[in-house]
């Protein structure tokens, strides 16, 4: 199928192991027992015609196919439309491409940041990005995004994020946000579950049973510092 088709029947299923399982034979399951085995003999494509997607364009085309059946968002009134056409900025052009996907409630996107206030502390915290693009604002209750966009400004944690620190006044604070749950487990840390697909977000570095539900990606920028995404595909619309 070509790369700029949609493929629709990646929908059929939940995970990438039910993708992949749906092409063994009742053979591989009768005199294959080790799973491992049957998993890489379709993805080598000896049990279709074309080989199957790997894990990753797999997920990319579930991406693609839940963008075409849900009603796309207007350019009207966008935080990007803030950002000057010559702004260059890695971290604000990777805010700049996750308005619409997560205004369409197809991606979620958690942020971490983290900047040093004027006493020296270092504050920082994990931030729902749709619900701070819908909260928006100017005052100092809230991130002000048009002055961000603009280039003005730094994304400061703030104590109703999903998560605020700040050390040197040993305050620490979680509260959930309109997408996602805060959650902690002795494993693990620190996790998010979203609350319209269930789906457990992990932040930590080291691989587990929840990586595979976002996306870490880790930009810098000089204006912005280092900020980290983690990108969920949503599974379910909320």
């Amino acid at each position: 199928m070509g790369s700029h088709q949609v493929d629709f029947s990646v929908l059929d299923f939940e995970t990438y192991n039910d993708y992949i399982n749906s092409f063994a034979t009742a053979d591989d399951e009768r005199f294959l027992s080790n799973r491992k085995v049957i998993k890489s003999i379709v993805q080598l494509g000896y049990r279709t015609t074309k080989v199957p997607y790997d894990q990753d364009e797999f997920e990319r085309r579930v991406f693609i196919a839940e963008q075409a059946i849900r009603p796309k968002t207007t350019k009207v009134g966008l935080l990007g439309d803030f950002m000057s056409p010559t702004n260059t900025d890695p971290v604000l052009l990777e805010f700049k491409k996750r308005e619409i996907p997560n205004s369409n409630k197809f991606l979620s996107t958690i942020v971490f940041t983290s900047y040093q206030a004027k006493d020296g502390s270092e504050i920082s915290g994990y931030i729902d990005l749709d619900s701070s693009w819908r909260i928006g604002g100017s005052d100092t209750k809230k991130i002000d995004w048009k002055c961000v966009f603009e280039g003005r400004c730094r994304v400061k944690p703030m104590a109703h994020h999903l998560s605020y620190s700040n050390p040197r006044y040993n305050m620490l604070k979680y509260t959930d946000s309109d997408n996602y749950l805060v959650m902690h487990n002795h494993h693990y840390g620190l996790l998010f579950m979203h609350k319209g697909d269930h789906k457990i977000v992990t932040v930590g570095g080291q691989y587990n049973l929840y990586s595979r539900n976002a996306k870490r990606t880790m930009v810098y920028s000089p204006k912005l510092g280092y900020v980290v995404f983690y990108d969920h595909i949503v599974r379910k619309k909320v």
